[in-house]
């Protein structure tokens, strides 16, 4: 991965912050994925799953359930993707929709 050998990506310093105030920390590497669309489309359907499974259980919600983007990522390939996600600018305040 051309990013983390150049020092752009600094896993090892995101797992160091997460120990130093107790956060848990999944760090998933895998070999022969780099840090692209194709890494990001392989596993985004586990990330969102990932995070809708805490939010419902944080905030209550009701989500009946998340849905597989799919395999085909030709109709996104190369274009900006507008996303909205859920954010807490710190530790227990509550959650913002921003996109």
């Amino acid at each position: 991965d051309e990013f983390l050998e150049s020092g752009q990506l600094l896993p090892e310093n995101l797992e160091e912050a997460a120990n130093e105030v107790g956060q848990k920390l999944t760090v998933r590497r895998h070999e022969k994925f780099d840090h692209s669309y194709l890494f990001i489309s392989a596993f985004v359907d586990d990330h969102i799953k990932f995070h809708a499974k805490r939010l419902r259980k944080a905030q209550g919600m009701h989500i009946a359930s998340v849905t597989s983007i799919g395999d085909d990522a030709s109709e996104t390939a190369g274009k900006p993707i507008t996303c909205k996600a859920a954010v807490a600018r710190a530790p227990k305040q509550p959650l913002t929709l921003e996109t």
